[in-house]
């Protein structure tokens, strides 16, 4: 039975972040829309579709959120990988 597991982020800038995994069917939802045809992972798709799903907190993240572009990107790969692996 899937129970939902969180971790907390501390970004290289200093910022606190709570990840917590969905369910794998929701996840395989997220990857058919984040992903073109070759399977190729859409920045512009993928990192808002992470914030809204895996990073609980802060709630309602956007891209623009960001002071720079490397902490946003660090973010969406983190809450990806924990996603992926729950670890």
């Amino acid at each position: 039975m899937f129970k939902p597991k969180t971790k907390e982020h501390t970004s290289k800038d200093g910022n606190k972040y709570t990840f917590q995994t969905v369910l794998p069917s929701v996840w395989a939802g997220v990857q058919d829309r984040i992903t073109d045809k070759y399977g190729k992972m859409l920045n512009t798709k993928a990192i808002p579709e992470i914030l809204e799903k895996v990073v609980v907190q802060p709630s309602g993240l956007s891209m623009d959120d960001f002071e720079t572009w490397a902490e946003c990107e660090e973010i969406a790969t983190a809450g990806f990988n924990f996603q992926r692996t729950g670890k």
